[in-house]
């Protein structure tokens, strides 16, 4: 009986992957023995794994080291890329020009479940690839609909400027009662929070999806993070973070001080090192009036650990620092991008979440200490 049950298993997981599998037919005479990349073209840390589409490796296909999926491939005169994917996602050919130090990328289309054939020119810098598939039949229509919410760039290499993210998102509520199951509103959800970081609308316009729609993957996995950050906004109360066996952040860590000034960062991001100098001056100025200063490094290998200990040193910051090795405080917090200032009062709740400005933060502790 087990066996039967575990071939019945086989059967069932082999059928819902061929009903998601995806064949690209690849030409293109101008990078053959040359390499192109296929993936996402943005996202935000801590939303990668939402980008899950596989492809079957081979000599001339390789994944690289990412938290979302992206690819090298080899050119060849003939390129059949075979593979799997849960749901639909947006994607983009992308060259880089090693001699040049440039990149170049084609406009995004969106990668499903069926076959294609796909022949790319020697430019492919914002190529509209003008794929027949439903979604990309969809997402084409959106992006027209959507035109009258953005001022068009006379750059080619730089973005329309979105006129009112208020307006966009109430457009797309109307949207998404109209359809309630459509991946391509869902992700323009994403796209927005990608670029203009968050807003209350966001979870809003998601709870107009159908219950149906709710159940997949990828909805709530985008729920819980925009959740976590909601959970966190201002006036919100900072939860318990562990970030591993022996250390950990409670509300009774901040009954001791007036304030808790936070600086999530990481040994990658120049700004964060750039700005060191300025949070040790507030530091300086603020550490015997009740301000704690807490920095919370998000690296878990020994030789990033090291190196952030290093860099604290270099910049005499005499205060506690945290690793983020259990992710807990990105994942509670939904800390997407660095550096994140977080100021907490002696209950625990947040009083300012910051990207990148110590200057405003300076602002607010000085009011809030006078």
């Amino acid at each position: 009986m087990k066996r039967f049950q575990y071939i019945l298993l086989i059967l069932i997981s082999n059928f819902i992957y061929s009903q998601n599998n995806f064949e690209i037919d690849l030409t293109s005479d101008s990078y053959i023995n040359d390499s192109l990349i296929l993936g996402a073209p943005m996202t935000r840390k801590g939303f990668g794994d939402l980008y899950t589409f596989n492809i079957k490796p081979d000599k001339n296909i390789s994944k690289f080291g990412s938290d979302h999926s992206l690819y090298f491939l080899k050119i060849q005169k003939e390129n059949l890329i075979n593979g799997f994917i849960e749901y639909p996602q947006p994607v983009a050919f992308v060259y880089l020009d090693k001699k040049n130090k440039s990149a170049s990328g084609t406009k995004i289309f969106f990668l499903e479940k069926g076959k294609y054939k796909i022949d790319l020119p020697q430019n492919i810098n914002f190529l509209d690839l003008n794929l027949d598939t439903p979604t990309n039949k969809e997402y084409k229509a959106l992006q027209k609909a959507l035109e009258k919410f953005y001022v068009k760039s006379n750059n080619p290499y730089q973005q329309d400027s979105l006129v009112s993210l208020d307006k966009k998102q109430k457009f797309l509520a109307e949207y998404i009662k109209k359809n309630p199951g459509s991946y391509v509103a869902l992700w323009e959800i994403v796209n927005d929070y990608t670029q203009y970081n968050y807003h209350p609308d966001y979870l809003k316009n998601m709870n107009l999806f159908s219950a149906k729609f709710k159940q997949n993957k990828l909805y709530k996995g985008i729920e819980t993070r925009l959740k976590a950050e909601e959970s966190t906004s201002i006036g919100q109360k900072i939860p318990d973070i562990y970030f591993d066996k022996q250390n950990k952040l409670t509300s009774e860590d901040f009954k001791k001080y007036k304030l808790t000034f936070i600086d999530y960062w990481s040994t990658t991001c120049a700004p964060c090192i750039k700005g060191m100098p300025e949070i040790v001056n507030l530091y300086n100025d603020y550490k015997d009036k009740k301000v704690n200063f807490i920095t919370i490094t998000d690296e878990r290998t020994t030789t990033r650990m090291e190196l952030a200990t290093n860099i604290l040193k270099k910049n005499n910051a005499d205060w506690i620092n945290f690793f983020d090795i259990n992710k807990d405080f990105q994942k509670k917090v939904n800390a997407t991008g660095y550096p994140l200032h977080l100021i907490i009062d002696e209950n625990g709740k947040i009083i300012a979440r910051i990207s990148n400005n110590i200057e405003e933060a300076r602002n607010i502790i000085k009011e809030y200490v006078q």
